[in-house]
C-alpha cells in the first residue's frame, strides 16, 4: 500500500502532529532536526554546486553512488498484474521499477519519488508513476535515516509497445550528493545485483521506552504475533499479522491530530515498509482510534495491526512526529 502517495493532497488540509515546530526533552529524546543554517547554502554556493553536478547512467542491478545516497534498480517487470481490481487502459501495461536506496550520509536525507522519478521511452515520451494497487510492497519515500535502506515497488502505466524505457531520477544535488541526474536504462542488466544492507546509525528503541519531542510522547508497550484476528481477518499465506500496543500523549499546548497511514508504519531489516492493515485493526478489541483528536494532556492507548511477511526480524515500529521536517523518525524494534 502506498503512504506517500496521499502526502500532497491530505498535507495542507489535515491539521496534523507532523506540524510542531519545537522540540523538548523527555524519557528519550527523538532525534534532533538538522540544523537548517546548516542546510541553506548561499547563492554562490548553489551555483558552484551546479557546476559541479554529474550525470550518471547505469542499467539495472548497477550501483549509483552519491555522496548521501546510493540506489539500485533491482528488477523490472513489464505487463505486471496488479490484482483484478487495477487494470491499464486499452494498448497500455503496468512497470514494475522495484528499486532500493540507502542513505550513506550521517545526517537525515529526504526524497520524494513521486516528484523526482519518472520513466521515458525511446521516443521522448515521459510516464509519472501511478496510484494503481496492488499487493506487492511499493517503494515509501520521505526521510531516510543514517543507514536506512527503504525497498519497494515503483508503479508506471506505460504503452504496451513502448521501447527503450529508461527511469530517470532529478535530484537537487545537495539530495544525492554529486549527482544531478542518475538514469537507468531498463531493457539492460547487469551481471549481478547490486546489494544495500540496512546499518541503523541512530539510537534504536525498544518496548516500554517512551520517546518526547515537541511536546509529543509515544510508547511502544509491546507486540505480538497472530495468524488470525477474529471471523474474517486472516493474512495472506507466507504472511503474518503484527500487532503493535502503542500510546500517545499529547502535552502541545493545543489539540492534535496523528494519522496512522502518515506517520506510523512497520519496516523490517530488508528495508521493506509495511502500512496498517485496516480490516485486521478493526478486528481488535483495543483498536487505536486515530477518528478524534487528542486534547491537551490526554494519552490515548491502542493496538494497530500490520501484515508482514512471516519471520523478518529484524522488525521496528517507526513513528515520524513531524511529517515536513527531517530528523524526528524514530525505530522501536519489535523482534531481532
Amino acid at each position: 500500500m502506498q503512504r506517500r502517495s496521499y502526502l500532497a493532497m491530505l498535507g495542507a488540509t489535515v491539521p496534523l502532529a507532523g506540524l510542531l515546530d519545537d522540540s523538548g526533552a523527555g524519557t528519550a529524546q527523538a532525534q534532533g532536526t538538522e540544523d537548517d543554517a546548516a542546510g541553506t547554502e548561499s547563492a554562490d554556493e548553489t551555483e558552484s554546486s551546479t557546476e559541479t553536478a554529474r550525470d550518471v547512467t547505469a542499467t539495472v542491478g548497477e550501483l549509483i553512488e552519491g555522496d548521501r545516497l546510493h540506489l539500485v534498480v533491482e528488477s523490472v517487470e513489464r505487463g505486471a498484474d496488479l490484482g483484478e481490481f487495477s487494470e491499464p487502459d486499452a494498448g497500455n501495461e503496468f512497470l514494475l521499477v522495484n528499486l532500493a536506496i540507502k542513505n550513506v550520509a550521517d545526517e537525515f536525507v529526504t526524497v520524494s519519488n513521486l516528484l523526482q522519478t519518472r520513466v521515458r521511452d525511446d521516443e521522448d515520451y515521459q510516464y509519472d508513476q501511478t496510484f494503481a494497487g496492488g499487493e506487492q510492497n511499493t517503494f515509501n519515500d520521505g526521510q531516510f535515516a543514517p543507514g536506512e535502506v527503504e525497498r519497494g515497488a515503483l508503479i508506471f502505466e506505460t504503452p504496451a509497445d513502448a521501447g527503450g524505457l529508461a527511469l530517470t531520477f532529478d535530484f537537487d544535488v545537495s539530495i544525492l550528493g554529486g549527482i544531478g541526474r542518475a538514469t537507468v536504462d531498463l531493457t539492460s542488466e547487469a551481471s549481478e545485483v547490486a546489494q544495500l544492507e540496512q546499518e541503523l546509525g541512530i539510537d534504536v528503541y525498544g518496548p516500554g521506552e517512551a520517546v518526547e519531542y515537541g511536546g509529543v510522547e509515544v510508547t511502544v508497550n509491546d507486540a505480538r504475533v497472530e495468524d488470525q484476528l477474529g471471523q474474517f481477518a486472516t493474512p495472506d499465506q507466507g504472511n503474518e499479522y503484527v500487532i503493535v500496543d502503542v500510546a500517545i500523549t499529547n502535552d502541545t499546548g493545543e489539540q492534535q491530530r496523528f494519522s496512522t497511514v502518515l506517520q506510523m508504519m512497520v519496516k523490517d531489516g530488508e528495508g521493506y515498509t509495511y502500512q496498517e492493515d485496516f480490516a485486521a485493526t478493526a478486528s481488535l478489541d483495543r483498536a487505536f482510534d486515530e477518528g478524534t483528536p487528542l486534547a491537551d494532556g490526554e494519552t490515548r492507548r491502542g493496538e494497530l495491526a500490520y501484515q508482514v511477511t512471516e519471520g523478518r526480524t529484524p522488525l521496528y515500529w517507526v513513528f515520524e512526529f513531524e511529517l515536513f521536517n527531517a530528523g524526528d523518525k524514530t525505530f522501536w524494534e519489535l523482534r531481532s
